[in-house]
Parts: C-alpha cells; sequence; structure tokens
C-alpha cells in the first residue's frame, strides 16, 4: 500500500522531525505542504495528515492547503 503524509512543520521543526522519523521506519511519502499547494494525492492508499496543534486546530497558515488536498 502506498501512503502519505502531508505536513506543516513551523517553529521548531518538531511536526517535520516526527515525520522524518516515520518516513524511516516505513515506505511513506513525505508531502510538505508549505512547498506545494497542489499534489496528485490519488495514487496514494493512506493519506495522513501532520501539523502543530494551535488552540485545538490545524495551523490556519496552511488550512487552506491542507484541506485543498481532501
Amino acid at each position: 500500500m502506498k501512503t502519505a503524509i502531508v505536513y506543516y512543520s513551523m517553529h521548531h521543526g518538531n511536526t517535520k522531525k516526527i515525520v522524518d522519523a516515520i518516513s524511516k521506519k516505513a515506505d511513506v511519502t513525505l508531502i510538505d505542504a508549505a512547498k506545494y499547494s497542489e499534489y496528485d494525492l490519488c495514487c496514494f492508499d493512506r493519506i495522513g495528515f501532520a501539523s502543530g496543534i494551535y488552540f485545538q486546530k490545524f495551523s490556519v497558515e496552511r488550512r487552506p492547503a491542507i484541506l485543498a488536498y481532501l
């Protein structure tokens, strides 16, 4: 199964550190939401989203880009 993680990491880069650790253990394609505004996800069987949580929500700056993937 092909797996992708769409992530957004800012400030200290903790989210990036976590997805990098995951990608070392599993065959995962990492997609940085800050760099890609459009990405074809139809070729993936599983898609995960990762971001820091700010006031109980994903990062406001990248929310439109992340929701565009859905």
